[in-house]
């Protein structure tokens, strides 16, 4: 940069000062910079012989250098992810150029030629504020270094007076160049009472980034609009072609959009476990859930009720329910009701539950019991044998996942219809209690497992209680037939025979309606990524308030689709959670890049 002074600078090689002071090369450099470039000489650079081997007899390699020109639009483009930002520099840089041309013009007016040339600095002070007119201006040159990146051969055609050619995309809009030189629609509004920007926008493709960085500019002016909203808004001025598309992906990839109405991951529905389409005995492969918490009345007159739950266990195989009336949420009273289970239905082999305070605790009393019993001592090993024969698997649902056990969910939905609808909000006693829980286990036995018969002739529909005493629960009794010929079966044989027909059934009948997934649980696999930015799903808080979260470990499935994963919470600690209760935040296009 030239600095003014009185007194010429001269440099370490060169003139003398008495002949840099008259030097126009030095002030002013060669005539032909002044001039248009149509002047400007056609350096051609003259073919030099290089031998191929030297005079030492080694051989010299060639080099060919090429120089590659880099693209300063896309460069300008690619630095900013801000419209606003890029349109003010363009701004700066166009008044500082605006400058350089009106001091060049001054010199020239005045014909100074031997007055050092005095460059503004590129920082003046006081810088005074753009104006609308230096910002539409801006607007107008980044439009112009756009098309002429992707319209390169429509204006071409266009400034010739042709039209655009039948592959150009532009063919449907009746494209011209006004006298500034910018693409606009032709359209048929031209008789219309509108302005001209509004009856002729500005010609952008979506491909553009400067199409991207418009419509992030404008959905935040407009207070993140929907996509409707900013097409509208975005075609009083440009017409982006592919623009509807293009305002849908910038609605969807704004965080502060996404979090106000977060997409939740949908897995496909996994397959069935083993333990529900395998053939065991009822009981042995259950579920348990709690509801409640209901009211009975004392058996002390004057005395507030007593506040009491329901434990419901259900067969995985057969879906039948066994109903438990629990004193409290406490370990021991959770363990009473779980014996009392095993002491009607049989031993438990695997328990399933949710990730509850009640479970939890009866599970760690189970394991702390079975540590106790497992010893080498010899007047133990009785015990020791017992336990391990009779060991209770304990299986827990990832937390917060009620839909991982939709089976005792959907039972305990059932259990409450009918006992709320029994007795609504009266307290009954206990002894009434536990006559309506048999009652209401009774009916939930006797619902059919597979589709009602139209035939009369067909065998009656087969219910969980037939796996469990036989017979449906609410079937009258039959004639005892004790006394048959001996060439037909005994009463022994035909209770076999019975169970056996109830079995051979359960597979064709019912285990076959399980095959088919519900319609939302066809939904393709969902990529859950290591390291994924994700918004946790909380309940009782407005999704803008949901914390955000890191996966740092994912749970596949049999099938190789997670849906369990691990996060790193803002607070530092990691927790387990569905991938049904996380949102994947959107990430931006590869092709934007930050400030």
């Amino acid at each position: 940069m030239f600095l003014e002074s009185t007194i010429p600078l001269t440099t370490s090689r060169g003139l003398s000062p008495t002949d840099i002071l008259n030097s126009t090369r030095w002030w002013t450099g060669t005539p032909w910079l002044s001039r248009s470039p149509d002047f400007w000489p056609n350096p051609t650079l003259p073919a030099a012989e290089t031998p191929e081997v030297s005079a030492e007899g080694r051989k010299i390699p060639l080099v060919a250098m090429t120089t590659t020109q880099l693209s300063f639009c896309t460069d300008l483009f690619a630095r900013y992810s801000n419209f606003s930002k890029l349109r003010r520099v363009t701004a700066f840089i166009q008044r500082y150029l605006h400058l350089l041309r009106e001091r060049v013009s001054q010199r020239r007016s005045e014909k100074e030629k031997y007055k050092p040339l005095v460059i503004p600095s590129i920082n003046p002070h006081p810088v005074h504020p753009l104006t609308a007119q230096e910002l539409q201006h801006a607007e107008l040159t980044l439009c112009h270094l756009a098309q002429g990146e992707l319209f390169a051969e429509e204006i071409s055609d266009l400034a010739g007076g042709e039209r655009v050619a039948r592959s150009s995309t532009l063919k449907w809009l009746n494209p011209f160049v006004d006298p500034e030189g910018t693409v606009r629609v032709g359209g048929r509004l031209r008789n219309a009472a509108l302005t001209d920007a509004k009856k002729h926008p500005i010609v952008l493709s979506a491909k553009h980034p400067l199409a991207v960085l418009l419509a992030s500019f404008y959905h935040l002016k407009l207070l993140h609009a929907g996509p409707q909203l900013l097409l509208a808004t975005l075609r009083q001025k440009f017409w982006i072609l592919g623009g509807r598309n293009l305002v849908k992906s910038v609605f969807h990839r704004c965080h502060t959009c996404f979090r106000s109405k977060p997409t939740l991951v949908q897995q496909s529905t996994a397959d069935l476990p083993a333990s529900r389409v395998s053939p065991t005995r009822p009981f042995s492969v259950c579920g348990v859930d709690y509801c409640g918490p209901f009211y009975l009345k004392s058996a002390v007159r004057n005395r507030g009720p007593t506040k009491v739950y329901v434990a419901i266990f259900v067969c995985f195989s057969t879906k039948a329910v066994h109903i438990e009336l629990v004193s409290d949420l406490s370990t021991p009273a959770f363990l009473a009701a779980l014996r009392r289970l095993v002491a009607r239905r049989g031993k438990v082999v695997e328990l399933h539950s949710d990730n509850a305070t009640a479970f939890k605790g009866a599970s760690n009393a189970l394991n702390r019991i079975y540590r106790m019993l497992n010893v080498d001592e010899f007047d133990r090993n009785q015990i020791f044998d017992w336990c391990s024969d009779n060991e209770i698997r304990w299986k827990f649902i990832p937390p917060r996942a009620p839909h991982f056990g939709g089976l005792w969910e959907a039972a305990v939905k059932s259990a409450k219809t009918h006992l709320l609808k029994a007795i609504g909000n009266v307290n009954v006693a206990y002894e009434d209690m536990i006559t309506l829980l048999a009652q209401i286990e009774m009916c939930l036995n006797s619902r059919p497992l597979t589709p009602m018969p139209d035939d009369p002739s067909d065998l009656e529909v087969v219910t969980p209680g037939h796996f469990l005493v036989g017979s449906n629960l609410q079937a009258v009794p039959e004639v005892d037939l004790k006394e048959t010929p001996d060439n037909r079966l005994d009463h022994w044989e035909l209770t076999q025979k019975r169970f056996q027909t109830i079995w051979s059934r359960w597979y064709p009948e019912y285990l076959q309606q399980l095959q088919s997934r519900a319609t939302k649980g066809c939904n393709p696999p969902v990529s859950v990524d290591v390291g994924r930015i994700v918004i946790v799903k909380e309940d009782n808080i407005p999704p803008t308030n949901w914390p955000l979260g890191q996966i740092i470990k994912c749970h596949p499935g049999a099938d190789g689709i997670v849906r369990v994963v691990t996060l790193r919470t803002a607070a530092a600690k990691e927790v387990v959670r569905p991938v049904a209760r996380i949102a994947l935040l959107p990430t931006p296009p590869e092709t934007q890049r930050a400030d």
